[in-house]
C-alpha cells in the first residue's frame, strides 16, 4: 500500500514539475502585452496577403493616392494596384498602374520596435491593439530609421489592430509641411 501511495505522490509530483516547466517555456506567458504586440508585428511575414493604402493630402486636396496589394508566392510577392499624383496641369492625376514582383528580402527584419516609453502620455493598449501618439524624439527609434527623416513628421499617431491572435492592421497618422499622411496595412492570414 505504501509503495502505491508513494508511486502515485512520484507521479503528481512530476505531473506539476512538467506542467511548471512548460508553462515557464511558454514565451507568451510571460510577455507584457507590448512585447505580444511586438511578437504578433514581427510575424506579419505569415501573412498570405498584404494590402497597402497610402493617402497624402493637403486641405482637400489629394496630393498622393496609392493602393497596393502584396499576394504572397512561392518566391516572393505578386503586387498589383494603382498609383496617382497630383498633376494639375492637363488632368487632375497622373495614373501609373502597378503589377510587378517582387522577391523574397533574405535580410528583410520588421523594423517596427514598440517600447511605452517612446509613446506620449494617454496611449491605449488592449488585447486588441495599440493606438498611440509617438514622441517626436523617439519616431526615428519606433521605425528603425538610421538617417536623418525625409520630411518633417509632426503629431504621429500609430494604431495596430489584433483580431484572432494575428495583427491584422498598422495605420500611421501623420502631419508633413502642411499635409496629412496616412499610411495602412490590412494584412490577410
Amino acid at each position: 500500500m505504501k509503495k502505491k501511495v508513494l508511486l502515485l505522490a512520484t507521479i503528481f509530483v512530476m505531473a506539476a514539475v512538467i506542467a511548471v516547466t512548460l508553462c515557464a517555456c511558454d514565451p507568451t506567458a510571460q510577455q507584457t502585452e507590448v512585447q505580444l504586440l511586438q511578437q504578433q508585428y514581427n510575424d506579419i511575414s505569415a501573412a498570405k496577403v498584404i494590402g497597402q493604402s497610402i493617402l497624402i493630402k493637403s486641405g482637400e486636396i489629394t496630393q498622393f493616392e496609392s493602393e497596393k496589394t502584396y499576394t504572397k508566392t512561392d518566391d516572393g510577392y505578386t503586387v498589383t494596384g494603382t498609383e496617382k499624383r497630383f498633376n494639375g496641369v492637363d488632368k487632375l492625376f497622373d495614373e501609373t498602374p502597378i503589377n510587378e514582383t517582387m522577391q523574397k528580402a533574405v535580410d528583410g527584419k520588421p523594423t517596427l520596435k514598440l517600447d511605452e516609453q517612446y509613446f506620449e502620455a494617454g496611449y491605449r493598449l488592449t488585447e486588441t491593439g495599440l493606438t498611440a501618439n509617438i514622441k517626436p524624439a523617439n519616431i526615428k527609434d519606433v521605425f528603425g530609421i538610421t538617417g536623418d527623416l525625409k520630411a518633417p513628421t509632426d503629431d504621429l499617431m500609430l494604431e495596430l489592430s489584433v483580431s484572432g491572435g494575428r495583427l491584422s492592421t498598422v495605420r500611421i497618422n501623420y502631419d508633413s509641411d502642411g499635409s496629412h499622411v496616412t499610411i495602412t496595412l490590412t494584412m490577410t492570414y
